[in-house]
């Protein structure tokens, strides 16, 4: 598979599901929380509460590991990506911006969470109104695909939000 190829295969099933898994350690040890995100190149979009146990444990170590799959009935049907990278929260008024506008356009439902607290209940708004926004940058991309031979996976390098290097397979 050419470098092309497996960007495209990556951001197609990026954009196909809606939920990642984010594993990080803590003192108490390792922890991991599911997120809806959006995707921006391949950094993925996501609101936290700066107070959960991933994001107090992503502040003091930024370092993450990340996985999106699907549900699937059968061992040959998985596919999936397990991802290696860090979390940062977004701190500039343009990226908050233009990651807002990224994950609204992905999840419609959120825009009442965030611009019309009166139509949720108050204690969904009050915890709505302590998220803040954060990316997973990951920096290699492992994608698997079962229905190609039992535990088939290509590597992809990303530098600087960019795919790099010959894809590897294994």
């Amino acid at each position: 598979m050419t470098l092309e190829e497996l960007a495209q295969t990556i951001m197609h099933f990026m954009d196909h599901h809606t939920t990642m898994t984010l594993a990080c350690c803590d003192s108490d040890g390792p922890w991991a929380a599911p997120v809806y995100y959006a995707r921006q190149g391949f950094d993925l979009i996501f609101f936290s509460s700066p107070t959960s146990r991933h994001c107090s444990a992503f502040a003091r170590n930024p370092k993450a590991a990340a996985a999106i799959y699907g549900d699937y009935e059968r061992w040959q049907e998985i596919k999936g990506l397990q991802m290696e990278g860090f979390v940062e929260p977004l701190t500039s008024a343009l990226d908050k911006a233009r990651a807002t506008t990224t994950y609204l356009l992905r999840f419609p439902f959120a825009r009442e969470f965030l611009t019309s607290p009166r139509i949720i209940s108050a204690h969904v708004a009050t915890k709505m109104s302590r998220v803040t926004l954060h990316q997973f940058r990951p920096r290699i991309i492992r994608y698997l695909n079962n229905e190609d031979g039992f535990g088939n996976r290509w590597k992809l390098d990303i530098f600087d939000g960019e795919p790099v290097g010959v894809p590897i397979r294994g």
